[in-house]
């Protein structure tokens, strides 16, 4: 069976959302891709390695060479980054010169506990992308949003939260 390393920066995809009458709050939780996984009955040898729990607009050089390093160390192939989506491209920059690895960053614009939330959507996409590129040996660095598949060189992220191919 293949194995899928998971590697969490703590994205919005593992923000916890909770609401008290009107007022409601997005705070820290646990890495979710274990539990989407579990819940949508996956059979896949997985492992998740936690790099960071911060707000990527937080995320600083240091932070995106500490997540280089930990991808670089993962013995496997085949890595899915749960990421937040405001400084993706930044983070893909970084990790663009590894090779021998098909790395997909992907996240989401609301919390998986989020009621409407296209946390799950987003990572079987991205799963399903890792599959399809493993088999035709594309080793690479993507972003897996919005049902697309993107190179940095066409893609920006637009305002409402969702990426979008651009020409150029």
């Amino acid at each position: 069976m293949r194995k899928v390393t998971f590697v969490t920066t703590w994205g919005t995809i593992d923000k916890d959302y909770w609401v008290w009458k009107w007022i409601y709050d997005i705070e820290p939780s646990n890495p979710v891709a274990w539990e989407i996984l579990d819940k949508n009955k996956v059979n896949r040898n997985y492992e998740t390695i936690e790099v960071l729990r911060k707000d990527s607009l937080d995320i600083t050089d240091k932070d995106r060479l500490k997540i280089k390093q930990t991808v670089k160390n993962v013995k496997n192939d085949k890595i899915i980054i749960t990421h937040w989506t405001d400084t993706m491209i930044q983070t893909w920059k970084y990790l663009k010169d590894i090779k021998g690895k098909i790395i997909i960053l992907v996240g989401a614009a609301r919390p998986y506990k989020m009621k409407e939330t296209d946390a799950e959507f987003n990572l079987g996409f991205a799963l399903w992308a890792l599959e399809i590129l493993s088999q035709i040996k594309k080793y690479w660095v993507y972003i897996a949003m919005n049902w697309e598949l993107f190179n940095i060189d066409e893609v920006e992220k637009q305002e409402d939260g969702t990426f979008k191919r651009i020409d150029n």
